[in-house]
């Protein structure tokens, strides 16, 4: 390929996603004052405004996001993610990423954070009319129409820890508020983790930095999003672990890899769109011979398949679920929402959460073991948007699918470039801070 078809690649990419925003908000602004169902507000987003969602505002922690910002900017500026070691490269990222969207949410004080997680179509206001979790799984599907938007759409999975919580007297909001914020740092760890066992430890620390102020962590809180993204990306790692083992390790990555997506099918149904990418890492090792790959497929279908088992064995059939959650969804303001708006508007609202750098390092980026992670992603992501399920909204449904498509920025990050990476640092960083200050998220 040649420099000019390299440079033209990008730029091309980056003139389509300004139209596909361009179109999304003006097609949307005009849509949603004359169809009042849409349930927008700030389309392609959503915002708690059903018809202006934009509503600017500005909060202290807004400068704290800022000033977080910076020292990253600096630290990619002054070489830090590639003289510390390994594990201080995990925890920053880690830490980072919790502090940056907590940050966030707070510029609209406590509310930023509380406002998600108990609203009433959210899963936490289900608990007082839910029965025991033995009879809750049981008659799940029978008593759907029971229950908040959130549950009627989602397996009965998360309902359940929360009631786990409640039981062991992590009660009311804050605790939910927590698993949000505990998701979004060890969704960003697992992610590193998979990178450098897939890539190699350069592409971890390039990609690290990005993950800490990725703009999808507007939406990380307080989302159950973020304890499915978290769960996910957990088992891509266990898989990404386990096929250069022994196989006696092999088979318990492959274990841990199983009971994280069975579980991860029951919070989501996404999950199981997601298991492209740790598919696409199984036939890669199957192709380079790798030691362990039989094994992690042996234990991650076994354990995957008693996860399935014992949610059967308790009365909820996964199919099952799927068929009330589609009679529900079309019962719902799906019907008001056209596909042929969505099916570019949920482009747009995904090139917000994803930001610039996304966009630019997608053209850019040639190293073809991080594609095995960004590209199974993306179609991953574009198999849920052509199922036409998703019709709005997907700043928060695609969260799963993000942070591994948010690692292609990274090809814009190297040691022997340090502006570079410090400029796309900053860009991404920026628009995070715009966009929560511009829009009063319904989450």
């Amino acid at each position: 390929m040649t420099i000019w078809h390299r440079r033209l690649l990008p730029v091309a990419l980056s003139c389509s996603a300004v139209a596909v925003l361009w179109w999304s908000a003006a097609r949307g602004r005009a849509e949603q004052r004359t169809n009042t169902r849409l349930n927008l507000g700030a389309a392609p987003l959503v915002g708690r405004d059903e018809i202006d969602g934009w509503v600017w505002r500005f909060g202290w922690s807004l400068v704290g996001a800022g000033l977080l910002a910076l020292l990253v900017v600096a630290a990619c500026r002054l070489g830090w993610w590639w003289r510390v070691r390994q594990r201080w490269v995990l925890l920053a990222t880690s830490l980072g990423a919790m502090l940056f969207a907590t940050l966030l949410a707070l510029s609209d004080g406590t509310d930023g954070l509380r406002y998600g997680a108990e609203h009433n179509t959210e899963y936490l206001p289900n608990l007082a009319k839910a029965p025991p979790a033995g009879e809750f799984v049981r008659t799940f599907v029978d008593e759907i129409d029971r229950y908040s938007v959130h549950v009627r759409g989602h397996p009965p999975g998360f309902v359940l820890l929360l009631k786990f919580l409640d039981a062991i007297g992590l009660s009311g909001v804050w605790p939910v508020v927590a698993l949000s914020i505990l998701g979004t740092g060890v969704t960003a760890a697992a992610v590193l983790l998979t990178v450098r066992a897939v890539a190699g430890d350069q592409w971890m620390r390039r990609a690290a930095p990005l993950l800490i102020v990725a703009p999808y962590g507007i939406w990380m809180m307080t989302s159950g999003d973020a304890v499915f993204a978290a769960v996910g990306a957990l088992g891509v790692a266990a898989v990404a672990e386990g096929v250069s083992r022994r196989r006696a390790q092999a088979i318990w990555w492959g274990v841990a890899a199983g009971v994280l997506f069975g579980s991860l099918l029951f919070l989501t149904y996404l999950g199981a769109t997601l298991l492209l990418v740790p598919t696409v890492l199984l036939v890669a090792g199957l192709r380079r011979r790798e030691i362990g790959t039989v094994a992690v497929m042996a234990g991650g279908v076994a354990a995957g398949l008693a996860v399935i088992g014992a949610f059967w064995l308790a009365g909820f059939w996964w199919l099952d679920g799927v068929w009330a959650t589609d009679e529900q969804y079309h019962l719902g303001s799906a019907q008001f929402r056209a596909w042929g708006y969505f099916a570019i508007a949920n482009l747009g609202a995904a090139l917000i959460a994803l930001g610039p750098v996304t966009v630019v390092g997608l053209g850019v980026l040639r190293s073809r073991r991080m594609w095995l992670l960004v590209g199974s992603a993306l179609v991953a992501l574009l198999v849920s948007h052509l199922s036409r399920y998703t019709k709005g909204e997907v700043e928060r449904i695609w969260l799963v699918f993000y942070p591994w498509i948010a690692i292609a920025g990274a090809a814009l990050i190297a040691r022997s470039r340090r502006w570079s990476g410090a400029v796309a640092v900053g860009v991404q960083a920026t628009c995070a801070i715009v966009v929560q200050a511009a829009l009063l998220s319904k989450w």
